[in-house]
C-alpha cells in the first residue's frame, strides 16, 4: 500500500489544478490553527473550493508543503484505521517539505476513513505544525456532529449552490453595477437569472445541458444516501410522502400539526412528533432551513408556524409543477438564501398581513423586505404595501424594500418611502 500511496502523492503534485470559479470565502480562512471543515448539501461544490484554497496556499506556500488526499480514490480501498497515518508516514519518508512553515493536509471525503473522527482527533493534538482542512459528504460531515467529534477543534465553513453572482462569474458575464440600467449585458443578466430561477445554483447543473435529469438525481441522491441511510429509515413511503409536501409548500408557512394531518389525509399514521423529527433531518442534511415568525416571546417563535425554504430551487422545479404562482415562491427562496447569514424573521400581525422577511441585527430591526413578483395585479399590491406600512410603524422604519419581476420604482406614502427593485438587480447589488 505504501507504493500506492507514494505514487497517488507524487500525482497529487504534478497536478495541474481545473479552471476555477473563484468562491467567496473569508479572506483570513488560512490564519486559523483549528482544523477547517467544509460541510453542505451534496454536489454544492466543496472539492473545488478546496481546489480555490490550494491556488490561494500556493501563493505563501511551498507545493511540497500542501498535500491533497481524496479517498474516493479507489486505489486507496480497502480503507484501514491507519490509513491517515500511514499516508503522513509515507509522505515525510519519500517527500521534503519545508518544517519551518505549517504543512497543510487537504483530506477530501474524510467519511470513506474508518474512524475518522478519532485519527483526525490525535493527529491534531500530536502534529501542532500540521493543519487540516477536510471535506465530506453531508451525511457525514455536519457541522453539529463535526463539532461534537473534534470537541471544539474545528472552523466549520457551510458550502452552499452558487449565488447568482457566482452564476454570472461562471457564465462569463461581467458588468459594472453603476451602469446596469443601460449595460448592453442587461438582457444576459436578466437571462441568467431567470435561468436560476428555473433550475438553481449548483455548480454542475450551471454547465450542464440536462439540468433537469441532475437536479432529479441530486434529489434522489440527497433523499436516500444523505437521509434515508444515515437515520436508517424503515418506513420509506412516509418519508417520501413528507419530502414532497414540504417541497411543493416550500416558501409557505407550514406548522408540524399542518404537515401531520397532510400526512394524515392521505392514509398515514403519523404523529406531530415525527414530523418534528424528519424536519430535523432535512435541516441536517442542509437540503431545508426554518425562519420563525418575528416575536419578542420565545414561546410565540417556538409555536407559530415556520416559513421553510430549500438549499436550492432547482430541486423543487425538478420535483414540482410549476406555475405562474409558484415563480413568487422561488424567487422568495431566492431572497432568503442571499439573506441566510443574516438574522432573519418573517413578520405577520393579528389582521393577517404579512412581510416576507425582517432582519435584525443585534437589538434593532435593521429592514423589512417583501417579494412580490408581479406588481401588476393592484389588489396584491395594495395589500403587499399595506403589509410593509404597518410593519413600519411597528418596527419605526422609514424605508423599505419590494422586490419585484421587472418593476423599479419608488413610492412615498406620508414619510415612509417604499423602494421597488427588480429581484435580479437587487442580486447583483449585494
Amino acid at each position: 500500500m505504501k507504493e500506492t500511496i507514494k505514487y497517488i502523492i507524487k500525482e497529487w503534485f504534478d497536478y495541474q489544478l481545473p479552471h476555477i470559479v473563484k468562491r467567496d470565502i473569508p479572506a483570513n480562512l488560512l490564519e486559523t490553527n483549528l482544523l477547517l471543515s467544509l460541510c453542505g448539501v451534496r454536489r454544492s461544490g466543496k472539492t473545488y473550493l478546496l481546489y480555490q484554497i490550494v491556488k490561494k496556499m500556493r501563493e505563501k506556500f511551498p507545493t511540497s508543503n500542501i498535500l491533497y488526499i481524496n479517498f474516493e480514490d479507489e486505489r486507496l480501498y480497502p480503507p484501514t484505521e491507519n490509513m491517515l497515518p500511514q499516508i503522513l508516514e509515507t509522505y515525510e519518508e519519500n517527500f521534503s517539505y519545508n518544517k519551518d512553515i505549517p504543512l497543510f493536509l487537504l483530506l477530501d471525503e474524510i467519511q470513506n476513513h474508518p474512524a475518522w473522527e478519532i485519527t483526525l482527533r490525535r493527529l491534531y493534538d500530536k502534529n501542532r505544525g500540521k493543519r487540516f482542512i477536510i471535506t465530506g459528504s453531508s451525511s457525514k460531515l455536519l457541522s453539529s456532529e463535526i463539532a461534537y467529534s473534534l470537541r471544539g477543534r474545528t472552523l466549520t465553513l457551510e458550502v452552499f449552490p452558487f449565488n447568482f453572482k457566482e452564476i454570472l462569474k461562471a457564465k462569463g458575464i461581467e458588468y459594472k453595477e453603476k451602469d446596469l440600467k443601460y449595460s448592453p449585458r442587461r438582457h444576459d443578466i436578466i437571462k441568467a437569472f431567470n435561468e436560476y430561477l428555473e433550475f438553481g445554483g449548483f455548480p454542475q447543473i450551471v454547465f450542464e445541458e440536462m439540468k433537469l435529469e441532475i437536479l432529479r438525481e441530486y434529489y434522489r441522491s440527497i433523499l436516500y444516501r444523505d437521509i434515508v441511510e444515515r437515520y436508517r429509515m424503515r418506513n420509506l413511503r412516509l418519508f417520501e410522502s413528507f419530502l414532497k409536501i414540504v417541497v411543493h409548500h416550500s416558501s409557505g408557512l407550514m406548522s408540524f400539526g399542518k404537515l401531520a394531518n397532510l400526512l394524515k389525509s392521505i392514509g398515514f399514521k403519523v404523529s406531530k412528533n415525527t414530523v418534528i423529527e424528519y424536519l430535523g433531518y432535512l435541516k441536517e442534511a442542509f437540503f431545508a432551513f426554518e425562519v420563525p415568525i418575528f416575536s419578542h416571546s420565545i414561546k410565540d417563535q417556538l409555536q407559530y408556524p415556520r416559513k421553510i425554504y430549500l438549499v436550492d430551487v432547482g430541486l423543487k422545479n425538478a420535483v414540482s409543477i410549476k406555475t405562474s404562482y409558484e415563480l413568487g415562491k422561488l424567487a422568495e427562496n431566492i431572497v432568503f438564501l442571499h439573506l441566510r447569514n443574516k438574522e432573519v424573521y418573517y413578520w405577520k400581525n393579528k389582521a393577517g398581513y404579512e412581510v416576507d422577511f425582517v432582519i435584525r441585527e443585534g437589538l434593532e430591526i435593521k429592514e423589512l423586505i417583501q417579494v412580490c413578483w408581479e406588481v401588476t395585479d393592484e389588489k396584491t399590491m395594495k395589500r403587499e404595501i399595506r403589509g410593509l406600512l404597518m410593519a413600519m410603524d411597528e418596527f419605526k422604519l422609514d424605508n423599505a424594500l419590494i422586490l419585484t419581476n421587472d418593476f423599479e420604482d419608488i413610492k412615498k406614502f406620508d414619510k415612509k418611502t417604499i423602494f421597488f427593485k427588480p429581484i435580479w438587480l437587487w442580486l447583483v447589488s449585494l
